[in-house]
């Protein structure tokens, strides 16, 4: 049910000077913003599904991370096989929109490079597989029971011998 109070399904983990969002349901950007959380910072998503309340806050959020985080690369939105399509339908979705902004606002403040996002799927063929490691943290995609959604994963967070997992 609608609730004024309660955004789509979304969550921050911050390690060090590394941000990520693990799903951005709609109104999850917003809700950030408002928490004094820039979601225009995210140095990326991940997705642990692709229920619409799991990713419709995409546009938002790839709007951001270009507008107001004056981004000059694409969001990487990290996710398992058929993460592609749902990036490249907000990013045609968008399309006409970002060339408006381009035009209003000059390439200086709203980089063409930066528009949109990208792909990162992964390869879910074992129970786990490690998604990315950089500056000390490695995040780790894990297999999850969700039927009949198929795929679905959690995420593994460690950062300086600490975990953190998000399923």
């Amino acid at each position: 049910m609608p609730n004024l109070d309660r955004a789509g399904p979304c969550n921050v983990v911050i390690a060090g000077k590394q941000m990520y969002l693990v799903d951005i349901g709609e109104g999850g950007g917003e809700t950030l913003n408002v928490m004094g959380i820039s979601s225009g910072r995210a140095d990326g998503l991940l997705l642990t599904h692709f229920h619409s309340d799991h990713i419709d806050g995409l546009g938002p959020l790839m709007l951001f991370h270009w507008t107001r985080g004056s981004s000059t690369a694409p969001l990487p939105v990290y996710g398992p096989k058929g993460v592609e399509a749902i990036v490249a339908g907000f990013n045609a979705g968008y399309a006409t929109d970002n060339t408006y902004r381009i035009a209003h606002h000059g390439a200086e403040v709203v980089p063409p490079s930066g528009a949109g996002g990208i792909a990162r799927p992964f390869d879910m063929a074992g129970l786990a597989t490690v998604v990315l490691e950089r500056d000390g943290l490695r995040i780790t995609a894990f297999k999850v029971d969700h039927e009949p959604i198929e795929p679905a994963v959690g995420y593994r967070f460690d950062y300086k011998g600490r975990s953190l997992c998000i399923s």
